[in-house]
């Protein structure tokens, strides 16, 4: 096998070298996707489906016949037929920092579900559904007098999800969700020396995680009796707990020297990554019939969560607060636009990312609309607009917009009718 060289032509510490580099990196000149995404698994996606995603990402405590809940396994208990829901989003990043700015939009589904009703008296019914779980999107140019470096990645994890619900008694729901983790991350750096007695190089890096956990939730609709208070019967609080997971991962690393363009397969291995334990609760209340408040707070503990058997000082823990609002449709109704339901939210994240001991947030707002398309389907369109981060420490700004479609409907759009 051909001796491993980056830096000088004479040796030196090749692949090692490299990815310090990688890891220090902080000031660049950004060509595309945010470079925030190279931490940990990259972004997080809180996706809890087409109804939701316009209210702020809340919905723990939220119940209806009319959606399938990816947040809470046990708000599946009310729909009453078979449903599926499936959609695509457009993202589009435009990023700054000290040295420069960039721009980057791409287009990605935003996964199946369908939902399956066993017994509706008993709140019992399934889900099963493929979501997206972490999204890895970046590309960064570092421009120096004597080396040029490319930094980028690509890929992500996703969400095979088998759940069901069932309400032991009559104002609690209970439900329980198996998780199976898995994806593909890719990362590339690429080094051009000016000085041609330095080698250019190539190092590609390629992890395969795979593992499990379980979401346990729960839904309560009795607070007005508990606490004899008759002007809370429309309230119903929600919890969950996302059980901690390991994944265990495989890794590849390729380096390609200038010489030739020789590549040299420079090391396999498997190590373990941690994926921390997380608890959320929600509230909705609905009021005149006809209107959704609802709104969730969601925590996750990365800061103890060890990475290939260390911990990291560029994660933190997580909290997400979300809070949402929905008109829902007017019944008996011939106006096309009184059957439509308006949805509107904002969020707070405090995500995992503890970057130049930099706390890394979000604060986005969200509306959309669910237009009737059928007997018991609707086209959800929805607009996400916010920031994250900030310039200071090196770091950068990203604006973000993100826009949804998606469908969801039931069996109802395939009943056979009689000819007469």
């Amino acid at each position: 096998m051909k001796t491993q060289r980056l830096l000088r032509r004479s040796g030196g510490s090749a692949l090692l070298s490299s990815w310090l580099i990688i890891s220090a990196l902080s000031s660049t000149a950004l060509a595309g996707g945010s470079s925030y995404s190279r931490f940990g698994l990259g972004d997080l996606l809180h996706y809890g489906g087409s109804r939701t995603d316009a209210m702020g990402g809340a919905g723990i405590a939220l119940l209806g016949d009319g959606f399938i809940n990816r947040l809470n396994p046990a708000g599946l208990a009310r729909i009453s037929n078979t449903r599926i829901s499936g959609g695509f989003q457009y993202v589009n990043f435009s990023s700054e920092d000290v040295v420069g700015s960039g721009s980057f939009a791409r287009g990605e589904f935003k996964g199946l579900a369908f939902g399956f009703p066993i017994d509706k008296e008993k709140g019992i019914a399934l889900s099963l559904e493929s979501t997206p779980f972490s999204s890895v999107h970046y590309a960064i140019e570092n421009a120096a007098t004597q080396l040029h470096q490319s930094f980028y990645g690509t890929g992500g994890l996703s969400l095979l999800g088998l759940g069901g619900s069932y309400g032991p008694a009559k104002d609690l729901l209970l439900g329980l969700k198996f998780n199976y983790l898995y994806g593909r991350i890719r990362q590339v750096g690429k080094f051009d020396f000016v000085d041609a007695s330095f080698t250019d190089s190539d190092i590609h890096r390629s992890d395969f995680y795979s593992g499990f956990n379980f979401t346990i939730g729960a839904i309560y609709e009795g607070v007005s009796t508990l606490l004899d208070a008759p002007s809370m019967k429309p309230l119903t609080v929600g919890f969950i707990i996302s059980t901690p997971a390991q994944f265990s991962v495989d890794r590849e690393s390729v380096l390609t020297t200038g010489d030739n363009a020789t590549s040299d397969t420079t090391f396999t291995s498997s190590g373990k990554v941690d994926l921390p334990l997380a608890l959320g609760a929600g509230f909705s209340y609905q009021f005149s019939n006809r209107f959704n408040l609802i709104g969730d707070v969601y925590h996750q503990f990365w800061k103890e969560a060890s990475l290939f058997g260390s911990k990291s000082a560029d994660l933190r823990n997580s909290t997400r607060i979300s809070l949402g609002f929905e008109a829902l449709p007017e019944r008996d109704i011939d106006t096309y636009w009184k059957r439509v339901a308006y949805r509107a939210g904002f969020y707070y994240h405090s995500a995992y990312y503890n970057i130049n001991q930099t706390p890394i947030n979000e604060l986005f707002v969200t509306a959309g609309l669910g237009l009737p398309i059928g007997p018991d389907a609707r086209l959800n369109v929805g607009l996400h607009a916010g920031i994250r981060g900030e310039t200071s420490n090196n770091l950068q700004r990203d604006t973000i917009f993100r826009f949804t479609v998606s469908l969801s409907a039931s069996e109802a759009w395939f009943l056979r009718f009689e000819e007469e």
